[in-house]
């Protein structure tokens, strides 16, 4: 069997929108780009409980554009060091059809349905973490955030021992308590040297002047303000 799919990314929390300037600025892009940020909104499903939240496991639904996009989130890897701005942890995503997601939405259709019809081959060992999670209980939707974020064009990092091209994503997001926050992620293949990528980050932020802070997930810093209104 296939194993399952990861998600590999460095998170760098900044105080403010700046730093995304700084940041074009440093890479030589056009201000422009700033200019071509995408909305999503992102819904979390979960018992009333937060039986998966208390797991760290996550079901979302984004809806961004004309794709809606249905993620399920697994257990993380623990990072050596604490505060870490590296963060990896199982994730399946699929596209579904519109419907599908109106339907999810709207309560027609539960999260497991579309999970099984949807991830295919992959959603019994899904639907098992979510079972033994929530002991069987139903899923329901529990709330939503937006986000918007910017797409940088692909560079090559000076310094990070790699060909591959990175893509930072910027993104201001605001929560339910009405806080907004923003951040700069780059995620990476699971073939790519993590240290060496870090090391070449941390280098060309602080070359740019940018002055960051290690971030939690975005779900985890939802479920905060979800119990903060």
């Amino acid at each position: 069997m296939k194993p399952p799919s990861r998600e590999i990314e460095f998170k760098f929390g900044v105080s403010e929108k700046q730093a995304f300037y700084q940041l074009v600025a440093h890479l030589k892009l056009p201000e422009s780009v700033l200019t071509e940020g995408i909305t999503q909104i992102n819904h979390f499903f979960d018992c009333p409980s937060l039986c998966l939240h208390k797991k760290h496991f996550a079901v979302r639904l984004r809806e961004e554009k004309d794709k809606n996009l249905l993620t399920v989130k697994g257990e993380k890897t623990p990072q050596p060091k604490e505060n870490s701005i590296l963060t990896s942890r199982v994730e399946e995503e699929v596209t579904i059809p519109r419907q599908t997601a109106v339907d999810l939405l709207r309560g027609r259709i539960t999260p497991q349905q579309a999970i099984r019809d949807h991830f295919k081959s992959k959603s019994e060992p899904i639907l098992t973490m979510i079972n033994t999670a929530c002991n069987d209980h139903g899923l329901v939707h529990i709330g939503e955030f937006s986000n918007e974020r910017i797409h940088l064009p692909a560079v090559i990092l000076p310094g990070a021992d790699t060909g591959d091209k990175l893509e930072f994503e910027l993104d201001t997001s605001t929560f339910p308590d009405g806080s907004i926050e923003h951040e700069i992620e780059v995620e990476i293949a699971e073939h790519t040297d993590a240290a060496h990528v870090e090391s070449a980050l941390v280098e060309l932020l602080q070359q740019a002047g940018i002055e960051w802070h290690s971030a939690p997930s975005k779900a985890e810093r939802f479920f905060t303000a979800l119990a903060d209104t």
